[in-house]
C-alpha cells in the first residue's frame, strides 16, 4: 500500500506544479529588463496604458520583440530608437525634451516669472513716494484767475457784493 501512496503523492506534485505553470502570469515569462522597457512604452492602441500594462495582442507582440531583442543583447536606446523608427516620439512616455517640447517645458516658468514681475512691479508703484498734489496746481491757476480779473476790473477791494 505504501508504494500506492508515493505514487498519488508523486502525481499531486506533478498536477500542482502544471497547474502553476498554466497559471503563470505574462510577466513570468519576460524578463525584467523587458518589462521595465515595456513600462516606458506606450502601447499604440490603448489610450495612456503602457506596453507593459496592455493585454493587447499588439502589445503582447511588442513584448515578444522586446524579449528577443534583449535577448539578442541590444542596448536599451537601439531597443527604443527600433520603435521610435516604427511608431514615432508618441511611443515613448518620456519623449526628450528639444524642439517644441522644450519649449512646452519651459513655459509654465515663464508665465511665472511675468507674473511675479508684474506683481513687484505694481506694488512699487503702490508704494512709492506720494506725488505733488493736483490740489497745489490747482490753487496756483485760482490766484493767476484773481490777479487776470484785478488787472481787468482794476484794484477795486472785494467788499462782498457781486459786479454785473
Amino acid at each position: 500500500m505504501k508504494p500506492l501512496f508515493r505514487v498519488a503523492g508523486v502525481l499531486a506534485v506533478v498536477l500542482f506544479a502544471l497547474l502553476g505553470v498554466t497559471t503563470a502570469s505574462a510577466e513570468d515569462m519576460y524578463s525584467q529588463r523587458t518589462i521595465k522597457l515595456a513600462s516606458e512604452l506606450h502601447c499604440p492602441i490603448c489610450a495612456g496604458e503602457s506596453v507593459a500594462a496592455s493585454q493587447t495582442e499588439l502589445a503582447r507582440q511588442i513584448r515578444g520583440i522586446i524579449e528577443e531583442k534583449v535577448q539578442a543583447g541590444e542596448s536599451d536606446q537601439e531597443i527604443k530608437d527600433y520603435f521610435v523608427a516604427r511608431y514615432g516620439q508618441s511611443i515613448l512616455f518620456d519623449p526628450p525634451k528639444s524642439g517644441f517640447r522644450l519649449g512646452l517645458w519651459w513655459m509654465p516658468v515663464v508665465v511665472v516669472a511675468v507674473g511675479v514681475l508684474v506683481v513687484v512691479s505694481f506694488v512699487r508703484e503702490r508704494t512709492k513716494t506720494p506725488r505733488p498734489m493736483v490740489q497745489d496746481r490747482a490753487l496756483d491757476d485760482d490766484a493767476e484767475l484773481e490777479a487776470i480779473a484785478r488787472e481787468v476790473l482794476g484794484d477795486a477791494p472785494d467788499d462782498g457784493r457781486t459786479r454785473v
